[in-house]
């Protein structure tokens, strides 16, 4: 995606999003590539606000941006933090702050090397 494509989404969606977001719309764009999938901002709040007992935490301070479908993963970022997570796509909110965190950079390494 263009940077102005992002922020027309970011303007229809009604919320910034994260840099590291940002970055991987540019750089690697959205869509499914092999088993790894980087959500349309278009998709995210239908995808998951009902899993939030508390709606206003998606987007603050969670992003969910992607999920690695053979391992049933959901790919979060802590917006507040910047860092993010992979986590099992069953796992609650309310128990995400409990995962595995890292800077979002260490993240991108270990999850999407080749990009």
């Amino acid at each position: 995606m263009t940077p102005a494509e992002i922020d027309a989404a970011e303007a229809d969606i009604g919320v910034r999003f994260p840099s590291f977001y940002r970055q991987l719309l540019i750089e690697v764009g959205q869509g499914r590539r092999g088993d790894h999938e980087i959500y349309h901002p278009s998709v995210v709040k239908e995808l998951y606000e009902p899993f939030f007992d508390d709606p206003s935490q998606l987007f603050a301070p969670y992003f969910p941006f992607g999920c690695d479908n053979k391992l049933q993963e959901i790919w979060i970022i802590d917006a507040d933090a910047g860092r993010a997570a992979s986590i099992w796509h069953e796992t609650v909110p309310e128990d995400w702050p409990e995962e595995q965190w890292l800077p979002c950079d260490e993240w991108r390494q270990r999850h999407l090397p080749s990009t």
